[in-house]
Order: structure tokens, then C-alpha cells, then sequence
């Protein structure tokens, strides 16, 4: 896909939409579901990272989220129960900090008295964050943490709509073992192995590990490292890649360590045969940042505008034309979550928090822009959803490699070139 040739026949101007803010003035005491509705609005929050290490993606997430509400309103608001109600969005600034993150999020629900909450960005902040929806009885939507830990707590207000980093290390292995089949990849492969901290990085490498211990004879991971999220020097953890001499870099990182890593990477001088930084690679900032040196990267992603499906094609162009640029999955999902929490509310036919957490925990979305098409919740509110495995190609294109059963799957290009 020809990322520059989509921007041009897209370019139409499109004002951007304003960012409707909600105001309050006295506490909300728990369990006072929709109390301070008004007779035609619906209170919506939400508190990202619009500054600090998140700020892209935080950003995006903001412009996801708008969409999907600018749509309701513009097509005379949501129905629920046969009254049309507006929808109001408010945003706070968590600057990326997880402290901060959790009590503006209850300031939104005593303060701003919102009646449902759209969740923020990184897992650490959704961490943090869903104390809250429980303790009030508000239905909480969240499309930016994926660490299977968040929804081991037994929370019943939250619902997650990223499939897991776990089955995102699954699915990366289960590429690769499909590659060695092919001829593409040596078996048994070499895996340097290296994640972040936190219990994002640690579903990935479980994953890993599980399936290198299931198949000895088709994996060896011969460096596992852990590393701190949102780090300015990696140059010591890659001499422990560069020592491993592995034939295969596995990483898990956030967009701003991905792009930090992958510099000091190709300055290094460092090559393998397959390089995966998770769900990174090929988001536009990333390309941006790195240019030619992010080609060829393979990442699994949970959306690319590279599906040929009528929706994520009208999706993708809807965003071009307010943004400019082209959507990465940040995108998606945010405007997916917040279609599904609407969804929700509207069949639900109720402005109480509890109907419509049921209505949720139901709910079958049937026109999501996420492969298959479909969002559900299981029994812990984190989606079950497949990725697809996409690789960075030169011109700032991308090309989905994997499910082969896609139409638009191509054959992957590896072993990877060296000329990074």
C-alpha cells in the first residue's frame, strides 16, 4: 500500500471537530447511575496521555475516540430507548503518569459526572485507571492496554477491546514456525529475546518462552532481557543482542522505546534475519523517525489500512481526509471502542451503568474493523480477536504477509536484507 499516493487521493479539507467538553460541579456518590444526565446529553470521559513519553499515541487515541462520537452526533445524536440523545465528550491530560492518570479519572466521574469512561493509553495507565470504574458502577472501554494482567483482577466494569500481548507472542512464533516450514527461516532459529518490564513485556515473553519450550527442536532462545520502559540508551542491553548472535531479534516495546531501540540498532550495526518489535514497525511515526531503516521490519498488529475490507477502507479514508495522514492501528481501535460502548448503550435501551455493563458483556459487535470483523467480550472482558502479521516494505508501504487465507496476504521478504 503506497502510503503517499493514499494521502493525495484523499486529501480533501475537512474542519477538524471540537472536543465537547462536560461540566459539574458536585460529587457523584457511588451507584448514582445517570443521575446527572441531562434530559438530551450523555457524558462521555476519558483521560489519555496528550503529554509526556505517550503523547502520539495518546493523540491518536483522542482523534479515534472524536470520530466515533462526531458520527453520533451528526447523525442526530444516539437513540436510546426512542430519545435521541447528544453525545459529549470530555478529555483529560494524565502527561503519562499513572498516578495522575487514576485520579483524573475519578475526577471525571465526581466532578464532571460522566456516565461512561473511555480508557486511555499503555497499560501501565489502564492500570491504574480501573480501579475506578468499579468502585461507581460505570461502564469502562478501553482499546489501549493489552497486558492480559489487566483483566485478571476480577474488575466487571471493564471491557478490552486489543487482543492479548500473550496471543500476540503466540501468533509472532506460530509466523515464525510457518517460515522455517517454508524454507524462509533456519530451524532450529536463534532468538535473542528482549521486552520491557512491565506486565506488557511479560506476556510477550512468556508466549515466547512457552512455545521455545513446546518445540526445542524448531526455536532456541538463546538471550532473554528484560529492559525499563521509556529509555534513552539501549547501546548495553544491544551489546548483549549483538554477543547472543542470534539469528532472530525479538522485541517488545512501546512506540517511543521501539523507535530509540531500533536507532542504536541500525548505528550499531547490528542484522538478523527476522526482526519483530511486537505490535511495532509499522506505525507512521516510526517510519517517520527511522525512514529506510524501519523497511523490512514484521510486526503483529491487531489493524492495518492495508485490509482491503469495505470498512477499514472507508475507515481509513474518512481519517485521511480530517487528519491528513494516514490512520495505524491506534486509530482503529480507538474508534472501534468507542463504537462498541455506544453500541452498548444504545442496546441496552438505558443510561444505567450496570444494564449497560450486562449489555457489554453480551454484546456482539458485527461490523468492527478488526480481522473477522467481529468484537465480543470473554468472561473477563478482554476481546478474543486474531491479528495479522504485516511487513514494512520500502516507499513507506506496508504489506500484510500473514494469515495466508487473507486475499491481500503476500509472501514475506526473508531472511531480511542486510541493507537496513
Amino acid at each position: 500500500m503506497d502510503v503517499q499516493r493514499f494521502v493525495r487521493a484523499v486529501s480533501a479539507v475537512l474542519l477538524a471537530p471540537a472536543l465537547l467538553l462536560g461540566a459539574a460541579a458536585i460529587g457523584r456518590p457511588p451507584g448514582t447511575w445517570g443521575a446527572y444526565t441531562s434530559a438530551s446529553e450523555i457524558k462521555i470521559g476519558a483521560v489519555l496521555p496528550l503529554t509526556g513519553p505517550f503523547v502520539a499515541s495518546g493523540t491518536y487515541f483522542k482523534q479515534g475516540y472524536t470520530m466515533a462520537i462526531d458520527e453520533v452526533n451528526k447523525a442526530g445524536g444516539l437513540d436510546v430507548g426512542g430519545q435521541k440523545y447528544m453525545i459529549s465528550l470530555t478529555i483529560l491530560d494524565d502527561g503519562s503518569d499513572a498516578t495522575r492518570s487514576r485520579s483524573l479519572v475519578e475526577k471525571l466521574v465526581t466532578d464532571q459526572h460522566v456516565n461512561f469512561l473511555l480508557g486511555g493509553y499503555d497499560t501501565s495507565l489502564i492500570e491504574a485507571q480501573e480501579v475506578v470504574p468499579d468502585q461507581y458502577k460505570i461502564p469502562y472501554v478501553e482499546g489501549g492496554g493489552a497486558a492480559s494482567e489487566i483483566f485478571k483482577r476480577g474488575y466487571k466494569y471493564v471491557f478490552g477491546t486489543l487482543a492479548s500481548i500473550y496471543n500476540m507472542g503466540k501468533f509472532t512464533m506460530g509466523f515464525i514456525a510457518a517460515q522455517q516450514a517454508a524454507g524462509k527461516l533456519p530451524k532450529p532459529i536463534s532468538i535473542a529475546l528482549v521486552w520491557e518490564n512491565t506486565d506488557h513485556g511479560k506476556d510477550y515473553e512468556t508466549a515466547v518462552l512457552e512455545e521455545a519450550q513446546a518445540d526445542p527442536g524448531a526455536f532456541k532462545v538463546v538471550l532473554n532481557q528484560a529492559f525499563q520502559l521509556n529509555g534513552s540508551d539501549f547501546s548495553p542491553l544491544l551489546q548483549q543482542v549483538k554477543a547472543a548472535n542470534a539469528q532472530a531479534f525479538l522485541s517488545d516495546a512501546h512506540l517511543p522505546d521501539f523507535i530509540t531501540m531500533h536507532r542504536q540498532y541500525l548505528q550499531a550495526g547490528l542484522y538478523h534475519q527476522f526482526i519483530s518489535y511486537g505490535g511495532r514497525g509499522p506505525d507512521q511515526k516510526g517510519r517517520q523517525a527511522l525512514g529506510p531503516g524501519a523497511d523490512y521490519l514484521v510486526a503483529a498488529v491487531w489493524w492495518t489500512p492495508a485490509l482491503k475490507d469495505p470498512a477499514s477502507q472507508l475507515f481509513a479514508q474518512k481519517y485521511t481526509q480530517q487528519y491528513h495522514q494516514v490512520p495505524d492501528w491506534f486509530q482503529a481501535l480507538s474508534y472501534d471502542t468507542a463504537r462498541v460502548l455506544l453500541l452498548a448503550i444504545r442496546e441496552a435501551n438505558s443510561l444505567k451503568g450496570p444494564v449497560v455493563r450486562d449489555r457489554l458483556s453480551k454484546l456482539v459487535m458485527r461490523n468492527s474493523l478488526l480481522p473477522g470483523g467481529v468484537i465480543r467480550f470473554a468472561p473477563d472482558g478482554q476481546i478474543v480477536a486474531p491479528y495479522v502479521m504485516v511487513q514494512n516494505t520500502p516507499g513507506n508501504t506496508v504489506r500484510i504477509i500473514w494469515p495466508q487465507k487473507l486475499p491481500e496476504s503476500r509472501d514475506p521478504i526473508l531472511p531480511l536484507p542486510h541493507a537496513q
